[in-house]
């Protein structure tokens, strides 16, 4: 699928690479209508994978790992090992880095949720999305999850359905703990891969606006300049009047107002999959957009937990979000066997790399070393151990592919985008 890019009427336009108009109607029709045909798109159309976007997922998986990394030594008490004296530096960063991936994270998932249904029914949808995250989620829970929760007891800690609380030691080998705790609902934990378990809600009750529009011919025209920063005016709105952002504890049970801001940044990343010339326009606004990011990431720093310093963590957000597919359309990355061999990566590196983490954590914390080397340690270690389980443990084997919610044969190119 190509994004108009041939056609004489557009040919002024910069657009990304990946949606091909078909159908009835014809690209001025869709150029300069303010409203898209709805009913114009082949389901069977197909084009050049989006790099971009591929470069964009790891990009963001790194910095996942590295906030995990950031957290141990963070000032956030939530989180499942922490360092008895915080770091306001770790703080910072990890502040910096989550305002700026988490959200990016599902506004790419709701992309790719529209890019996917273009290929398929939507019962065919929700059967990849079951194969793609139910079954990966329930994977690492059982697995990743339990030495995760071990980690986590037998540091005196106990994150749950009622919040933080700080417990007794727990105080027994770690076969002795697994695989009993997988009866009790108190020692079971979904940790990270609670963006799974998000997504897969967000994909089942969004599907009737997802379908519509993967049916909806992709609109080419530019909006003016001020238009690509607007997206941040609901999600400011939604964070204040819910006081999102902080607390952060995923558990859904008590996380509304957090997950009601990741399904909005969801159904906006399903927006701009059928306005080309909303990311064309990202693209040139790039370099402001970033500049945006960084004074609005000065306000939220400034005005911290409060309703001011949430409007400006939407702000944040937004200008990340929007510098991050500007940048990378920009740069436009060429397909190359390591890019397509990471972007299948993505996936099983997130779900893995935690427990490998949070151990060179235990590893760590005791030694007397500085707190960035033991940051930049952890995180490049985990990531390197991820990589390796990966490459050896995973990716030869079509059962543990299919256990990580991946394709059963490994990719050697793929010629249309999915959501890793």
């Amino acid at each position: 699928m190509t994004f108009f890019r041939n056609h004489p009427s557009l040919r002024s336009a910069s657009f990304p690479s990946g949606v091909r108009l078909s159908g009835r109607g014809n690209a001025n029709q869709y150029a300069a209508g303010p409203i898209p045909d709805c009913h114009t798109v082949d389901r069977n159309a197909t084009g050049a994978r989006r790099t971009d976007v591929d470069a964009l997922r790891i990009l963001i998986c790194a910095a996942i790992i590295l906030s995990h990394a950031l957290l141990i030594f963070g000032a956030d008490p939530n989180y499942h090992l922490k360092s008895a004296v915080p770091s306001r530096s770790a703080s910072f960063v990890f502040d910096f880095v989550r305002a700026n991936s988490v959200s990016l994270f599902f506004v790419i998932a709701g992309w790719s949720a529209v890019a996917s249904l273009r290929r398929r029914s939507s019962s065919q949808f929700v059967l990849e999305r079951v194969t793609r995250l139910l079954v990966p989620l329930l994977v690492g829970m059982a697995l990743f999850g339990s030495i995760i929760k071990y980690v986590e007891l037998s540091h005196g800690i106990d994150m749950g359905l009622r919040g933080l609380r700080h417990i007794e030691p727990l105080n027994e080998s770690f076969f002795k703990f697994f695989p009993h705790n997988l009866t009790l609902l108190r020692q079971i934990t979904w940790s990270h891969l609670w963006f799974l378990a998000y997504l897969f809600l967000y994909t089942v009750f969004l599907l009737p606006l997802l379908v519509r529009l993967a049916r909806c011919a992709p609109r080419a025209v530019e909006p003016a300049a001020l238009t690509v920063y607007l997206p941040a005016i609901p999600m400011a709105l939604l964070l204040v009047a819910t006081n999102g952002y902080w607390p952060f504890l995923p558990n859904l049970i008590t996380d509304l107002p957090n997950c009601s801001f990741y399904a909005l940044c969801f159904v906006i990343g399903a927006g701009i999959a059928v306005w080309p010339g909303f990311e064309a326009r990202l693209s040139k606004e790039a370099p402001r957009l970033f500049v945006f990011m960084l004074l609005a990431f000065a306000g939220m720093t400034y005005n911290g937990e409060s309703a001011a310093g949430r409007l400006f963590v939407a702000l944040t957000a937004w200008g990340g979000i929007a510098a991050g597919f500007g940048f990378a359309s920009r740069l436009k990355p060429v397909a190359t066997p390591a890019l397509t061999y990471l972007t299948e990566a993505t996936m099983p590196v997130f779900i893995v790399h935690h427990a490998p983490l949070l151990l060179l954590g235990v590893l760590l914390l005791p030694m007397a070393l500085p707190v960035w080397l033991k940051i930049v340690s952890i995180w490049i270690v985990a990531t390197a151990i991820s990589l390796a389980a990966y490459h050896w443990l995973i990716r030869p084997w079509p059962l543990v592919r299919w256990s990580m919610g991946m394709a059963s044969n490994p990719a050697i190119t793929r010629s249309v985008p999915a959501l890793r």
